[in-house]
């Protein structure tokens, strides 16, 4: 018999990284998820996070931490320190990230 495992000792969240993980919670029926998914690959280019994507009719993760209402995300930095964005509308993704996440520094820009 096998000892339950807390969803932060989960893999995605131990993995050596830069920036928080963000986990994206979708589903098929979700009208506004896809533009929720196109914000958070603008924000990925210029800011630093693992992104992961659970559907949420089916991830335990979604259950654990009653998400209720999409589009809805996971920034999770450490245990102590996590939140999760419900409901998400216009530019809510794009500040949030900026706000959680290091930017990278890009050199490709011209000058």
């Amino acid at each position: 018999m096998s000892a339950a495992v807390d969803w932060w000792e989960s893999e995605k969240f131990t993995a050596t990284r830069t920036g928080p993980v963000v986990v994206q919670f979708t589903t098929e029926t979700c009208a506004l998820c896809p533009d929720a998914t196109l914000k958070i690959d603008a924000v990925a280019k210029t800011h630093y996070f693992e992104w992961h994507i659970d559907n949420a009719f089916s991830s335990t993760l979604a259950e654990e931490l009653e998400v209720h209402a999409l589009p809805a995300i996971l920034v999770f930095h450490s245990v102590d320190k996590h939140k999760v964005y419900e409901k998400l509308r216009g530019d809510d993704v794009t500040r949030i990230l900026h706000a959680e996440c290091p930017p990278r520094l890009v050199l490709d820009a011209e000058f």
